[in-house]
């Protein structure tokens, strides 16, 4: 984004801008800009912590060209909506308003982006690393005896998103990480590979598993 390496370049003086400039300027820029810009220095973050900047972004939605920004390919509806996101803000818009947070729409797109970098890394991980992971491992297991349920570990990751005392919360971030899991473009049907989302303290994560019996076939067959 140029316009955001423009920024960048002179991030000394846009700590200086009025609040209606910085925020005319945010208007130019995706949400996933949006939080880098807002990340590049403290003071920064303060000055941008306007609802004008973040409710445009939220209501920006769907947003083409960024991960997970249009889930209106991967919803089962008859009108294509961006269902997967749209449900998610709106949550956390509420909720925040109602739990007298400040600025609400701040907290819907970063809990959505914190959220968002955990799918980007699983996904790479199944594009880039999950055949080879899978060589290696029946390799290495292949003479040993080894209980055909036996869980081999592929990769795990974890998020801090979740509230512990908040359960409906809870649920919202699983249920987003769910829907882009199963009706997006994250898992490999075929690898006959074990997904199993999980939650700790104020974490959500997910873990990638295969049963040692699954490792050893050779078969392909979708599962």
């Amino acid at each position: 984004d140029s316009l955001l390496q423009e920024i960048n370049m002179s991030s000394c003086h846009i700590t200086d801008l009025p609040d209606g400039l910085l925020a005319h300027i945010c208007s130019y820029l995706s949400p996933d800009s949006v939080c880098q810009l807002e990340e590049t220095c403290s003071q920064l973050k303060t000055n941008m912590n306007q609802t004008m900047i973040w409710k445009k972004q939220v209501e920006s939605f769907p947003v083409a060209g960024i991960p997970f920004g249009d889930s209106s390919e991967a919803t089962f509806r008859s009108q294509r909506v961006d269902y997967f996101n749209k449900k998610l803000l709106d949550f956390f818009v509420e909720k925040s308003e109602r739990s007298g947070w400040d600025n609400p729409y701040r907290v819907a797109i970063r809990t959505k982006f914190t959220i968002d970098k955990m799918l980007a890394d699983v996904k790479s991980f199944v594009v880039n690393e999950l055949d080879a992971m899978l060589t290696d491992l029946k390799e290495a297991n292949e003479s040993l005896d080894i209980d055909e349920f036996y869980h081999h570990q592929l990769k795990a990751w974890r998020c801090s998103v979740l509230e512990e005392s908040d359960q409906q919360w809870n649920f919202e971030c699983s249920d987003y990480i769910g829907k882009w899991m199963v009706h997006g473009d994250v898992i490999i049907s075929n690898k006959k590979v074990n997904i199993r989302e999980f939650q700790s303290e104020n974490h959500i994560g997910v873990e990638y598993f295969i049963l040692h019996v699954d490792l050893m076939s050779d078969s392909d067959d979708e599962d």
